[in-house]
């Protein structure tokens, strides 16, 4: 009876000892596991205090960051680009545009160089219609009879070669060099240079125009030409149908000469092109300044207009 009394204290000692370990478990693993299945909220701390955002102003600046406005009478001078020597008035506007519509006419002149290839061909053909209407002539009949239309037409062929391609016909190429190399950084070398292209394309204009007429003229002619050699030659009796031949040569040449007569050459055409922009831009470059001086010392005084080319 003693033992078991003694015993009952010792069993309860065991019993709290094996508790305190389980029930301290559970404490802790309760807040992990809540059989209730909400995850617990763990305390934070309070967030820092962020700094206070501007004022929105709508992108401007303010008001210390705004400068000052100019005073009164403020000027912004713009310099001039270079090579201009004052402010740009309407006559230089209209000094470039005439310098550009003759650059683009002597850019294409320019490559348009004299080519003697088809003057020698020509001169040489011309030349062996000639020797062989020489030779015709020195056989004999039948062959006599057409030895003057070989003649004639070289002849001719070869007069009109030396004349219009070896002494008329204008070379633009070294004008058109000369102006395209001129400068053009003042006012008065644009106009130096406006007044030399200006020159040199109505030169080349006028010569090709005589060219032209030249050429129409030796077309007429050979065909006039070979129409009397033809008769000249032909002896009398009926006109026959199969002598209309000998009249297509004729023919060509005065067709050639009517469409040479009114064809004009590139060099007319863009000195006319140039000179109906001059006059729709008011013609000659003029500008007129009044002019007015007074003598304080002897009395009187001036008025009149300065012009400006």
């Amino acid at each position: 009876m003693t033992s078991t009394r003694a015993c009952v204290p010792l069993l309860v000692l065991a019993l709290l000892a094996l508790a305190g370990p389980a029930a301290a478990q559970q404490g802790l693993g309760g807040r992990l596991d809540d059989p209730t299945g909400r995850t617990p909220t763990r305390a934070r701390a309070a967030p820092s205090e962020a700094p206070a955002a501007p004022p929105a102003t709508g992108g401007a600046r303010s008001d210390a960051e705004v400068p000052a406005p100019p005073p009164a009478g403020y000027r912004v001078e713009v310099p001039e680009p270079p090579g201009v020597d004052g402010p740009r008035s309407e006559t230089d506007a209209r000094i470039s545009d005439r310098l550009r519509m003759l650059d683009a006419s002597f850019n294409i002149l320019g490559a348009q160089g004299l080519n003697y290839t088809n003057a020698v061909l020509s001169l040489i053909i011309g030349s062996a219609q000639v020797v062989v209407g020489s030779v015709f002539l020195e056989i004999g009949p039948p062959w006599d009879f057409i030895a003057p239309i070989f003649m004639v037409t070289g002849g001719v062929q070869v007069l009109r070669t030396i004349v219009v391609d070896f002494i008329l016909r204008p070379n633009p190429q070294p004008v058109a060099l000369e102006y395209l190399s001129m400068r053009s950084g003042n006012r008065a070398e644009r106009l130096a240079r406006l007044r030399f292209g200006e020159q040199q394309l109505e030169r080349l204009a006028e010569q090709s125009a005589i060219l032209r007429y030249v050429d129409t003229g030796f077309n007429v002619a050979g065909a006039a030409a070979l129409v009397g050699a033809y008769f000249g030659m032909r002896p009398d009796g009926d006109f026959q149908e199969f002598e209309l031949i000998f009249f297509i040569g004729p023919a060509i040449s005065l067709v050639m000469a009517i469409v040479n007569l009114f064809s004009a050459s590139n060099a007319e055409r863009r000195w006319e092109a140039y000179r109906t922009m001059r006059e729709r831009m008011g013609g000659d470059l003029v500008e007129l300044t009044p002019t007015f001086a007074i003598d304080p010392f002897f009395g009187g005084g001036s008025a009149g207009l300065t012009g400006r080319f």
